[in-house]
């Protein structure tokens, strides 16, 4: 590498001045005059001519300006180069991410595998919630995404994608500030009666049509109203005023400022993971490999 005397002498050759040059460097011109006369000892050849007008390069200064410039072009592309090969040896997964499925799991698994997943780096593009539907969490997956880490408990998107679980998330209830339910920090069967509850379509999932076969079997007295696709930001919006109560899980929790996240006595949970093409690239298939082998290390 070049030494600062060499950075110097470039930067007065460049100003014609050393008052100009310890400007440019943040250095004191004492500093700036030291670091070139060490510099002429040393290769003992006068390298500045000086006058009170500034000062100009001697033939020899001439000389190793031109000689030093290439090299400090020469280590400028070396260094670019040697970070293009690093990049390109990462490998990109482009990741969709919304703010009801902000990939938290995947950015977790990567948090604590971070050597492990050196070799890749993280994409993320927005996906827009409102496209969900029975088929598909985004019809991006496979083009533009590689994968969207979420929910995956939607059953038809297992014959139309691959899907890796990493986990369970529980089902709680979302609760308006204005309830009456508001100030319990649990809620039993007993509270909910009368009550309204809010699901997704309930052929959204297996999970959500057990929880609405449960409710009309066992408990009559609590009302049940599916929304007609499944949830997006506008849904909590909907809600936060209302007198109902919306069915929720815990990474849904601090979307709405509005509507309080409440646990409830019952064992509902909905499955969570990376979702994926049928035919993921050799890129991603090779990811979706660590990952796996990552999640059995757990």
């Amino acid at each position: 590498m070049i030494t600062q005397m060499y950075l110097t002498f470039l930067q007065i050759a460049d100003s014609g001045s050393f008052t100009k040059a310890a400007q440019q460097l943040f250095i004191s011109p004492v500093s700036v005059m030291k670091q070139i006369n060490n510099l002429e000892t040393q290769l003992d050849v006068k390298l500045f001519n000086r006058t009170h007008q500034g000062v100009t390069l001697t033939p020899a200064g001439q000389a190793l300006y031109t000689s030093t410039t290439d090299i400090v072009t020469a280590a400028a592309t070396a260094i670019a180069h040697a970070q293009t090969v690093g990049q390109h040896h990462q490998q990109i997964i482009r990741v969709g991410a919304s703010i009801m499925r902000p990939g938290a799991p995947l950015v977790a698994l990567w948090r604590r595998f971070a050597d492990e997943l050196s070799d890749y780096q993280l994409a993320i593009v927005p996906i827009n919630d409102d496209e969900v539907s029975l088929q598909s969490p985004t019809t991006q997956l496979g083009t533009t995404l590689d994968c969207v880490a979420g929910p995956t408990d939607a059953a038809q998107w297992y014959e139309n994608y691959q899907v890796l679980p990493l986990g369970m998330d529980a089902y709680r209830l979302a609760v308006p500030q204005t309830h009456r339910l508001a100030d319990h920090n649990r809620l039993t069967w007993t509270d909910l009666r009368g009550e309204t509850i809010v699901l997704p379509p309930r052929n959204a999932s297996p999970t959500i049509e057990k929880i609405c076969r449960d409710l009309e079997a066992h408990h009559p007295d609590i009302h049940i109203h599916n929304t007609t696709q499944f949830y997006n930001t506008e849904t909590f919006n909907a809600y936060a005023n209302s007198d109902q109560l919306l069915i929720t899980r815990d990474s849904w929790q601090n979307i709405h400022p509005l509507l309080k996240t409440i646990p409830v006595d019952w064992d509902y949970q909905s499955a969570y993971g990376l979702i994926f093409a049928k035919q993921p690239s050799a890129k991603l298939a090779q990811f979706i490999t660590i990952i796996k082998k990552l999640i059995q290390k757990k």
